[in-house]
Order: structure tokens, then C-alpha cells, then sequence
């Protein structure tokens, strides 16, 4: 090896020996009123590890879970955009809603059931086995509710409800959903608290501050209504929901579910 190597081999060992013996000053110095920084590796070396931050990604089952079986805030499923089976339960809000949402599963290659039971609300549904034996019959692998508009003004809601609602979220399990809330007309007793303490994150779409124009009982939106907040719903699902699955828009217009199943009010 010629001189012209050893030569730069020697400056390049002597930067690196600069270099190290630099790191291990602690605040740095200064010369001639420059402040030079030293860097960290050499002490860091050394130093013991410390914990290593937990985070929710660390806690979270298959289906993106935490331990207490709520999703973490912001958590959301990639698109899914594979054809569903899907099943809509709920009361007599189904009638506006429904064939909305049909005409979104036309358009997307979804198939639709439409569950109504009126005057129904959790209680009832709580206290039967209706959901299970729908799940049960019909295999749906993405579930609609709305439900809580016979809620309204339920004293001590949360106390009388809230097993009724804990069955039926068990009852859903790992099947994503969504659950619509009551389109309210006045001030409820607590039954949207209640919702948005139970329900999965990012399931839950909150209607009580949508506007609403109404039928003549002053409380069912008007069918065009309906419609448009079904479209809200669905802009929601597909941009904040927890589960987005492909719901592109079918223009205007309704259809109807491939299976229409109605219960009478309880007794």
C-alpha cells in the first residue's frame, strides 16, 4: 500500500478516534464562541434500558379489542370491500331507513334483511332471543341497528336498560355493526349517554343532533327525510365508522331488502 493510502487511513482513524472521546463529553463546549454539541451514543451504551411504553396496539386481540372488549378510541378495520350479508334490526324507523339502505346494497352486491319489530326498544329485545335466533338463521357478517326511539322517556334509563343493551351487544359478539340512534324529537332521559357508554367504539352514530323534518306524529321523519339521514349514516360508516365496508352511492331512489321480516308490537 502506498504512502498516498496510509496516509488517508490515518486521517480517517484519527477522525474516528476524535469523534468517540467527543461523545463522551456531556454538555458539549465551546471554542472561539462556537458551541459545538456532542453526541449521545457512548452514554447511552451504558445506560440501563428503560420501560418500553405500552401502547392499546399492544393489547389488542384479533379483532381489535382491548381486555374490556371495547375498541380503542380512533381504532378503525381497513375498507372492507367484499359483498356482505347484512341484517337490520330495529322498530318502526326501519320503514324509512331500510329501503334506503337496500338501495345502497343493490348498487354494492350487499344482500339485506330487514328485521321490523315495532314499538320495540332494548327491554324487548333484551328479554327475548330474537337476535341470536336471527343471527342464527340468517349468518350475517355486518349487522345494522336502530333502535331507542321507544326510549326516550324511560326513568332511570341507565339502571333499567343497560343489561338489556349489554345482552344484545353480546349477542352481536365479533359481528361488526353499527347502531343508529333515536332521531330525537325532544330531550331524552338518557338513553344516547347510555348508547354511546355501551356501544363499541366508532358503532355508534349519534342522530339526536341531525335535523329531521317530520310525519304528522311529530316524531317519524317524513320518508324523504329518512332517506337522507340513511345517506348521512352511510357517509359516517364509510368515513369514521369502526368497520367500513363498500357502500359507494347509487344515485337516488329506494329498493327493497331481499327479506322483509315483521313482528307485531309486545304486549
Amino acid at each position: 500500500m502506498n504512502k498516498h493510502y496510509w496516509g488517508l487511513w490515518s486521517l480517517l482513524l484519527a477522525a474516528l478516534v476524535f469523534f468517540v472521546v467527543l461523545s463522551f463529553w456531556q454538555d458539549g463546549f465551546n471554542v472561539g464562541g462556537l458551541e459545538i454539541k456532542t453526541a449521545s451514543f457512548a452514554r447511552d451504551m451504558g445506560a440501563e434500558p428503560g420501560p418500553r411504553h405500552v401502547t392499546d396496539a399492544d393489547t389488542l386481540d384479533a379483532n381489535g379489542r382491548l381486555p374490556n372488549g371495547k375498541h380503542p378510541k380512533g381504532w378503525r378495520a381497513p375498507m372492507d370491500t367484499t359483498a356482505k350479508n347484512i341484517l337490520f334490526i330495529g322498530d318502526s324507523m326501519l320503514e324509512g331507513l331500510a329501503p334506503r339502505l337496500a338501495k345502497y346494497c343493490d348498487k354494492n352486491g350487499h344482500k339485506l334483511v330487514e328485521v321490523i319489530w315495532y314499538s320495540s326498544s332494548t327491554l324487548c329485545w333484551g328479554e327475548s332471543a330474537r337476535l341470536t335466533e336471527l343471527i342464527n338463521e340468517y349468518h350475517p357478517d355486518y349487522i345494522f341497528v336502530c333502535l331507542g326511539a321507544n326510549e326516550l322517556y324511560v326513568p332511570d334509563i341507565k339502571r333499567a336498560r343497560r343489561p338489556h343493551l349489554k345482552k344484545m351487544l353480546a349477542e352481536i359478539g365479533d359481528i361488526p355493526y353499527v347502531w343508529i340512534g333515536p332521531p330525537n324529537w325532544d330531550e331524552d332521559t338518557g338513553i344516547n349517554d347510555l348508547l354511546k357508554q355501551e356501544v363499541d367504539e366508532g358503532c355508534f352514530y349519534l342522530s339526536a343532533n341531525d335535523h329531521f323534518e317530520r310525519s304528522r306524529d311529530g316524531a317519524h321523519p317524513t320518508r324523504p327525510s329518512a332517506h337522507q339521514w340513511m345517506d348521512r349514516v352511510i357517509k359516517w360508516v364509510v368515513a369514521e365508522g369502526a368497520h367500513p365496508i363498500r357502500l359507494e352511492s347509487p344515485g337516488e331512489g329506494i329498493s327493497r331488502a331481499s327479506r322483509i321480516v315483521i313482528y307485531q308490537p309486545p304486549k
